[in-house]
């Protein structure tokens, strides 16, 4: 099998030739690539990663950099800093016609068939996923501040659903352009959002299911209608919606924090494995601290409990940071493509 077959496999529930390996995004890659003796742009390939991430960059006029800052298209600050700029542009907005004027994304601005190049030059070995991170509540989050995102949402709804709307709008919109460009060659559609800690959601259910499910009911719905399989990224315990997100057509759930969950590894596939696949479950947070050995046990130690009968494609819960060791990656990914057990083919 190549990588497009096998992870696709263990997302339909079957048993591929060996468990699939993937990753969100692997950070050390020059130090892989030092310590082994190889080109960077090869250390993919040789951690085995059998899926990639594909999306369309903006093309369109963004925000003039500022202070040292870059701006997205959203007008919102491109720093990867979880939000420690402190810059919402929509932060002080009071009716929902400053929130229409707001300058939105060009939806026609995004370079889609840059991304079905892309995808296409991965599709024969690959299994390629997208967009990825076209956030709904994150993305109204970078817009006023995640507080006043959560206040909003109790005191003041209509403003908070109108800016949820107008991101929900334009993702739809991208969403839609993107699979048509880049057709069978992105064979999975893939979203995320944030909305929990490793101690709960940071908002009720309620509020999620009133707010987000509908709109995220849609997103889904669109891929199924193309025929791609529906896989989402949302961090920490999400436990309490986890239901809801398998009602709503989540085929592949991304990161599977195992250690913030409040059931274990075995209860989580004895109850929602006949259904779900699961991706990660191998914890980022001990990979810089613990020797290669511990990895190895670990890795074991997730597929024994995840892994029978397909359903799981293991990896790190979430990036592997600079601070990861070449070994303990490599340790990773190793053990898990050359993990063999009989019992791995039935779901018990």
């Amino acid at each position: 099998m190549n990588g497009r077959e096998r992870e696709l496999a263990a997302i339909r529930h079957e048993v591929p030739d060996r468990i699939p390996t993937d990753a969100i995004a692997v950070e050390n890659q020059a130090a892989i690539a030092a310590y082994l003796g190889i080109e960077e742009q090869s250390v993919a390939q040789r951690l085995g990663l059998d899926g990639r991430i594909v999306s369309a960059g903006y093309r369109g006029v963004t925000l003039e950099p500022r202070d040292g800052i870059c701006f997205t298209e959203w007008g919102t600050p491109n720093t990867g800093d979880y939000g420690t700029a402190r810059v919402y542009p929509l932060a002080h907005v009071q009716s929902v016609a400053e929130i229409e004027r707001y300058p939105w994304p060009d939806v026609e601005a995004y370079d889609y068939q840059g991304a079905a190049s892309a995808a296409r030059a991965l599709d024969q070995e690959c299994a390629v996923r997208g967009p990825y991170w076209r956030p709904l509540f994150c993305q109204v989050c970078d817009l006023v501040g995640m507080e006043q995102a959560m206040i909003q949402m109790t005191l003041e709804p209509a403003l908070f659903e109108a800016m949820l709307e107008r991101v929900f709008s334009l993702t739809l919109a991208f969403c839609e352009r993107l699979l048509v460009a880049c057709g069978e060659a992105m064979p999975i559609f893939c979203l995320g959002d944030d909305f929990a800690t490793q101690r709960g959601m940071m908002i009720s259910p309620e509020q999620w299911r009133k707010f987000l499910k509908p709109r995220f009911a849609r997103l889904f719905a669109l891929g199924k209608a193309a025929g791609r399989f529906v896989w989402f990224h949302s961090c920490g315990d999400i436990t309490a919606i986890l239901p809801d997100l398998l009602d709503i057509g989540m085929d592949v759930w991304e990161t599977v924090q195992l250690h913030a969950l409040p059931v274990s590894p075995e209860g989580l596939k004895r109850e929602y494995g006949r259904h779900l696949t699961f991706f990660g479950g191998v914890s980022t947070q001990r990979l810089p601290f613990v020797g290669a050995e511990d990895v190895r046990t670990e890795v074991h130690a997730r597929i024994e409990a995840l892994g029978a009968g397909g359903g799981y494609i293991c990896g790190p819960d979430h990036h592997i940071k600079p601070d990861v060791s070449a070994e303990n990656t490599l340790a990773l990914f190793d053990t898990a493509r050359a993990f063999r057990r009989e019992g791995y083919t039935s779901l018990t």
